[in-house]
């Protein structure tokens, strides 16, 4: 099974670490950072692109308000940011991707990759997610904090789109459902910004299930529970 980081214990990851911050010494160009909402399958995607030895220059995650993390909130109306998780919270946005690449030190020339679930999907595991965690207490609380989970979802990806609108060549947006069936939605987002692989791809990747425990898996409500609360609260 693929351990969560991908690591031993904390020295391997440490040891991978400067690994990292030596490489970007001395390379320069095909740098990639990975997006995603929580989960959205952004642990899985990583653990791929580690693989394939693509450079990943967001590799390791930060705090969750620091710009180069992954789940990072770029976008303008920071009141959409769900109270339930304070650790979300900045002040920070960007117009294209220069900004983001500004504001993250990346170098000019790094291109992205986002990754996402079906928009049900999405809203349901996050759902999930923050029952798991105890960010929700009850349905009740489900019911009263759905439309802000479900306003992130969107502002979250509708950030992103607009990004990958200017620079398609440069910001590739693959939904998890393709990704889990084919290799070949990815192959085909990393020949568009010009990255290749060095390894063999197989048509579709085999890994192990990345390893979490099991509360923060455990799925309490079903897309059709959460589609019925959104209808009444949003349709």
């Amino acid at each position: 099974m693929v351990q969560k980081n991908f690591y031993k214990n904390k020295y391997f990851r440490s040891i991978a670490k400067k690994k990292l911050t030596i490489k970007k010494l001395f390379v320069k160009n095909d740098w990639i950072a990975h997006h995603g909402i929580e989960r959205s399958g952004t642990n899985y995607l990583r653990a791929i692109l580690i693989i394939l030895k693509i450079n990943l220059i967001n590799q390791f995650d930060p705090a969750e308000n620091h710009p180069t993390h992954k789940h990072f909130r770029w976008y303008t109306d920071k009141s959409l940011i769900p109270n339930l998780k304070k650790s979300l919270i900045n002040d920070l946005t960007a117009n294209n991707i220069s900004d983001v690449n500004k504001l993250c030190k990346y170098f000019p020339s790094t291109n992205h990759i986002i990754i996402r679930k079906k928009t049900i999907s999405g809203v349901t595991s996050i759902a999930n997610y923050f029952y798991n965690f105890k960010l929700l207490q009850d349905k009740k609380e489900l019911k009263n904090n759905i439309h802000v989970i479900y306003n992130d979802y969107i502002a979250y990806y509708d950030f992103w789109q607009k990004i990958y609108e200017q620079n398609p060549s440069r910001v590739q947006i693959i939904f998890y459902e393709d990704l889990i069936k084919s290799s070949e939605v990815l192959i085909n987002a990393l020949n568009v910004i010009g990255i290749n692989s060095n390894i063999n791809i197989s048509k579709k990747f085999n890994l192990d299930e990345i390893k979490e425990s099991d509360p923060y898996r455990k799925k309490n409500f079903s897309e059709n529970q959460i589609l019925e609360i959104l209808s009444d609260k949003l349709f």
